[in-house]
């Protein structure tokens, strides 16, 4: 400015600043305005609005060039005096974060994945006008801890220019913060108009989303809330939208998990497509041996893993070699169980049972549920169409359905509507713990928020301290079953549980995927309103999220009391196990309840009627 101030005192700028005068312009004012369009003053650092439409189309390249080199751009952001500088294989990394569509990194402890990959789309938030980028980190309830660590405390005192590109907020004319933070969510505004949030998972559209530890992801979340913030693409000042943009940016950073799990199969979905089109798609992994040969890591923090004897050998190939294990010992079902058993084409909204046909005159109905009360659990069941066979029953899972609200009330009402649609010889649920709440609401009449007017229903096998209290109704309204599970009655379920399974007597629907493929070959299908066509997807898809916790699950053995006591743990605790429960309280109430004395009945029948016979 002091350079400015002594230039406006040459005897040219006076004369042109007389003719502001004229139109009420201060000739000081005046001065200031010719001065910063002199062409000469181009050359002293000054940027003018001449300066920048003369050189437009090179900036373009150069903001090009960055946007598909952004590791270029940190070499120019970085202080003179800093020692920091990217390896060559986080090059690569932020390179292929930039420009492709899709982009599952897996990498080992210490390698800096996440660091690079919060980088990159704060770089694309930067460079790119009102580019909505969002982060799923960790716990969504973390997120603000987790914007301070990564990008507060880490991006800005590494590239103070960063925090330059911050809009910080005006409210109440103060200058706050750039950056808004909540419980769970954390949003930073650009001065272009961009944002970047950090796991929050309110509806509002993306251009890009990045998971980081993909593996403790839950997949519903993943594929019916974040996927779809991606579907519009992002439109130019113009309102156009560049063909030559990648749109819908997705990008999964983490470690190894297990096959099987959602994780791995959108891994190899990305491979395969990787293949097809690796413009578009690209894999990258890679071991310990890269953060250790370039310091990141220490080689005595290997040797201690390899050496330590509570370390599991499966773990260390998981966090350090980035592979992914099979099942593990004592895993509950390897990674081909349940896919193999899933065979049921048509799932069934309500009663379908022919008394007519003689294959289906035995056929029943029966629905089990696992109840939730507390957190973001929310009460998960099945209905399957059981068959009684020569030696046992079979078990077709027809249907999957999910309550999302806490309040007994509600779910005993849509509970009802289902007994109301299937007829169902028995509804089974665990008495143990928030369970037995849901008891009451089942036993007598109750009416739902739109009017309808649901029935009571009588239970089985009340404790005795509940008898007094509840209504008695007919025998085909007595239909609920109550289970207490845990010790060694919890054990047992488990096992017979798996029995079942081993032996194929259950058989669950097929993916979504093959569902979806198969019904839009059907014309009946696709004119359905799209309300109906989502009502017949759900279970599948539900079905799906079952799988995922039938895998995350492991078998312990007890072996502190006498006898042999079946315990089941989760691998990973934010995946819940409601669907595994619901299975496991609905194969065991029909055994106890109905299979046994079914067989028992034949067996004294037979015998009965051998009596009977008189031999000569």
């Amino acid at each position: 400015m002091a350079v400015a101030l002594k230039e406006l005192k040459h005897k040219d700028a006076v004369k042109t600043a007389s003719s502001y005068e004229d139109f009420g312009i201060d000739s000081e004012i005046g001065e200031l305005i010719d001065f910063l369009h002199e062409d000469e003053q181009e050359a002293s650092g000054f940027i003018t609005k001449k300066r920048i439409l003369k050189n437009r189309d090179k900036w373009g390249m150069v903001i090009n060039q960055w946007l598909c080199y952004p590791d270029l751009f940190v070499d120019l952001i970085t202080p003179p005096r800093s020692e920091f500088t990217l390896y060559p294989f986080q090059r690569i990394i932020m390179r292929c974060m930039a420009r492709k569509v899709q982009t599952y990194c897996v990498f080992s402890r210490g390698t800096s994945k996440s660091f690079c990959g919060f980088l990159e789309r704060y770089i694309q938030a930067t460079l790119t006008p009102r580019h909505r980028a969002g982060i799923i980190a960790g716990t969504r309830k973390q997120a603000t801890s987790i914007a301070k660590e990564k990008i507060i405390d880490d991006l800005w005192n590494k590239f103070p220019f960063l925090g330059n590109e911050m809009q910080k907020r005006h409210v109440a004319g103060k200058y706050l913060d750039a950056y808004t933070a909540g419980a769970d969510y954390a949003r930073f505004g650009f001065k272009n108009g961009s944002w970047l949030d950090v796991a929050s998972d309110r509806g509002l559209r993306r251009e890009s989303v990045m998971f980081e530890e993909i593996i403790e992801q839950d997949p519903t979340f993943v594929n019916e809330i974040a996927i779809p913030w991606t579907n519009k693409p992002r439109s130019t000042s113009l309102g156009r939208i560049n063909p030559n943009e990648p749109q819908a940016q997705k990008i999964f950073v983490t470690t190894a998990g297990y096959q099987g799990t959602y994780a791995y199969d959108k891994l190899i979905q990305t491979l395969i497509m990787s293949v097809i089109q690796p413009e578009r798609y690209a894999v990258l992994t890679g071991d310990y041996k890269i953060p250790l040969y370039h310091g990141l890591i220490q080689q005595s923090e290997i040797t201690d893993k390899l050496n330590d004897p509570t370390f599991n050998k499966a773990s260390f190939d998981r966090e350090y070699m980035s592979i992914w294990s099979d099942a593990p010992t004592g895993a509950a079902f390897r990674s081909s169980t349940i896919t193999a058993l899933r065979k049921i084409k048509r799932i069934e909204l309500e009663n379908k049972i022919n008394k007519d046909d003689p294959e289906q005159v035995n056929d029943f109905y029966v629905i089990a549920l696992d109840v939730a009360k507390d957190g973001d659990a929310k009460t998960d069941g099945m209905i399957a169409r059981v068959r009684p066979k020569q030696y046992a029953f079979t078990y077709k899972i027809v249907n999957l359905f999910q309550i999302d609200t806490t309040d007994f009330s509600n779910v005993a009402n849509e509970l009802k509507r289902l007994i109301i649609a299937f007829e169902p010889k028995l509804v089974i649920w665990d008495a143990n713990g928030v369970g037995a709440g849901i008891r009451d609401w089942m036993n007598k009449p109750t009416q739902s928020a739109d009017g309808f007017s649901f029935p009571g229903y009588g239970i089985i096998n009340p404790p005795d301290s509940a008898k007094q209290d509840l209504i008695l109704y007919p025998a085909d309204r007595t239909i609920c079953y109550e289970i207490k599970s845990g010790g060694q009655k919890g054990s047992d379920i488990h096992n017979f549980l798996f029995s079942r399974i081993s032996n194929g007597s259950i058989v669950f629907p097929i993916s979504k995927g093959d569902a979806v493929d198969r019904y839009q070959k059907n014309k009946s299908f696709m004119a359905l309103s799209e309300k109906r066509k989502i009502k017949i997807l759900r279970p599948y898809q539900l079905m799906d999220l079952a799988e995922v916790q039938f895998r995350n699950l492991d078998i312990l053995e007890d072996n502190s009391v006498s006898s042999r006591i079946i315990k089941i743990s989760r691998r990973n605790q934010s995946i819940q196990k409601d669907f595994f429960s619901a299975l496991e309280y609905l194969v065991y109430g029909v055994n106890q309840y109905i299979e046994l004395p079914y067989y028992k009945k034949r067996l004294t029948t037979k015998n009965s009627l051998l009596n009977a016979i008189i031999v000569d």
